[in-house]
C-alpha cells in the first residue's frame, strides 16, 4: 500500500517523463536561442576588442620608434646648426605645410619580407622624399640599390617637433629655474619634444606618442 507522499512522487516522475517524451516547447527553443545569441555576441565583442587592442599596441610601438629616431637625428646636429634652432609646434594640419621645417611624414610598409620607411620632409621650402628599405638578406639602402620594388601602401605617421631655448625646469616645490650657458639669448641647452600621430588607419582610438629630451 502506497503512502500519499509516495503517490505524489510517482505522479511527478510520471509527468516529468511525459514532458521529456514531448520534447522542447517553442517558447523553450526561442529562449535557448536568445541566450545562445547573447553569448555569441559577447564572445564576438571580446575578440574584436582584443584584436583592436593588439593593433593599437603595434601602432603605438611604431610611433615610439619613430619618435626615438627623430630625437636621435636632431641630437646629432651641432648646437649652431639651423636644424636645431628654436621653433616649431606640436599642433598643425595632418599634412605638413609647404614651409614647415619642423614637420615630416613617415610611411611604414612591408612587402615580400622587406621593411620600408619613406620619409618626406620640407627642405628649403621643397618636399624631399627618401625611402630606405631593409630586406631579409640584410641590405639596408634605397630600394633601387637593394634590388627590390618601390613600396606600396602602408601606415603614414606625421611627426612634429618643438625646440625651446632656454630650458626651464620646475621643481616639486614650484620653483622655476632657467638653464643657460651664459652666452646670450638663443644659446645653451634646448629641449626637443617630438609628437608622432598616426594618420587615420582604421584604428578606433587615435594613436599619438610624445617624447622629449634635453640636449646641449
Amino acid at each position: 500500500m502506497f503512502r500519499p507522499w509516495e503517490m505524489s512522487k510517482r505522479r511527478e516522475f510520471s509527468n516529468a517523463c511525459e514532458a521529456a517524451k514531448r520534447g522542447f516547447t517553442l517558447v523553450e527553443v526561442v529562449v535557448s536561442i536568445a541566450i545562445l545569441s547573447i553569448g555569441l555576441l559577447s564572445v564576438a565583442a571580446l575578440i574584436g576588442s582584443t584584436l583592436n587592442s593588439g593593433t593599437s599596441a603595434r601602432y603605438v610601438n611604431m610611433a615610439n620608434i619613430l619618435a626615438s629616431e627623430k630625437l636621435d637625428t636632431l641630437n646629432k646636429w651641432p648646437a649652431s646648426d639651423p636644424n636645431v634652432a628654436a621653433g616649431g609646434a606640436l599642433t598643425g594640419t595632418v599634412v605638413c605645410g609647404a614651409t614647415d621645417a619642423y614637420c615630416d611624414s613617415v610611411t611604414v610598409s612591408e612587402s615580400s619580407g622587406a621593411n620600408y620607411e619613406t620619409q618626406t620632409q620640407i627642405v628649403n621650402g621643397n618636399p624631399v622624399t627618401t625611402t630606405i628599405v631593409q630586406t631579409h638578406t640584410g641590405c639596408v639602402d634605397t630600394p633601387a640599390n637593394c634590388g627590390v620594388a618601390a613600396p606600396t601602401g602602408g601606415s603614414t605617421f606625421t611627426r612634429r617637433w618643438l625646440i625651446t631655448v632656454p630650458v626651464t625646469v620646475t621643481s616639486a616645490a614650484g620653483t622655476t629655474t632657467t638653464i643657460t650657458n651664459g652666452a646670450g639669448a638663443g644659446s645653451g641647452p634646448r629641449r626637443i619634444t617630438v609628437l608622432v600621430t598616426l594618420n587615420s588607419n582604421g584604428v578606433q582610438n587615435p594613436i599619438t606618442f610624445q617624447m622629449s629630451m634635453v640636449r646641449p
